[in-house]
């Protein structure tokens, strides 16, 4: 293993503790500040289904330590179209070329730091309950182009559920199933997996242990200062992106 690989899987592993202690206090918002780190050693359409990988860890630690608190009606419905949502998002983010799809996520990471309003539901009103199964689907299409979908399915989750805690736990649960579908739409497009188990399994083993921290500081911490470090991160990420893409 050379330097630059070991690099990659000390800092992937320490980012993927931090993000995941991160989801599990605010319930969103981990996955794609770790997208945004793999982007900066891999092209968009490799990062993708690595974050993949190691959020399916976070996220099913962070449903086992809060099980008791997840809505599984909310999971199954939004659970229906997950799976061909994510094969259709597949075939458009491997047939875009790198640059532009580099160009594409970092203006949507930026989107989501500065602008995150543009993209989420007003809140008015009651949500119908099959409207989660549009969200489902939403969850697996941007999950595969952009690498996340969070941001802008959390509103939807937060109107079902009763509390914050029950929307943490639901809204893991429902990722849990997300990124399994990414995972197998990108393998049955080809991706090779075992190529990559050195930063697979450093980003797993960090994730595991920030979902039990966060999980116990779940309520004690402030979401105003996560939010504004959150923004920040994702600034700092995103303008390399979009720097990559001209130099």
């Amino acid at each position: 293993m050379g330097a630059g690989e070991t690099a990659e899987m000390v800092v992937v592993g320490l980012t993927a503790l931090f993000t995941s202690a991160l989801s599990a206090v605010a319930g969103l918002g981990g996955g794609v500040v770790l997208l945004g780190v793999l982007a900066q050693f891999h092209a968009p359409a490799t990062a993708i289904p690595i974050q993949g990988g190691i959020q399916i860890f976070s996220n099913s630690s962070r449903a086992t330590f809060l099980r008791r608190s997840v809505d599984w009606s909310v999971v199954a419905r939004a659970s229906i179209l997950v799976l061909p949502a994510s094969l259709a998002g597949v075939a458009v983010a491997t047939s875009i070329p790198d640059r532009t799809s580099r160009a594409v996520l970092g203006l949507f990471v930026l989107l989501l730091a500065w602008r995150p309003s543009v993209l989420r539901w007003s809140g008015r009103g009651t949500l119908p309950k099959g409207a989660i199964v549009g969200i489902g689907a939403v969850s697996g299409f941007l999950n595969t182009t952009v690498g996340a979908a969070g941001p802008v399915t959390s509103p939807f989750l937060r109107a079902v559920t009763a509390g914050h805690v029950a929307f943490v736990a639901t809204a893991a649960a429902t990722q849990v199933l997300a990124h399994a579908a990414k995972i197998l739409a990108f393998g049955l497009d080809g991706f090779d997996y075992v190529g990559f188990w050195p930063v697979l399994a450093a980003g797993a083993a960090g994730v595991v242990v920030g979902s039990w921290s966060g999980s116990v500081l779940l309520g004690r911490m402030g979401e105003r200062d996560l939010t504004r470090v959150f923004r920040w991160v994702l600034t700092v990420l995103s303008l390399r992106m979009l720097v990559s893409v001209v130099w």
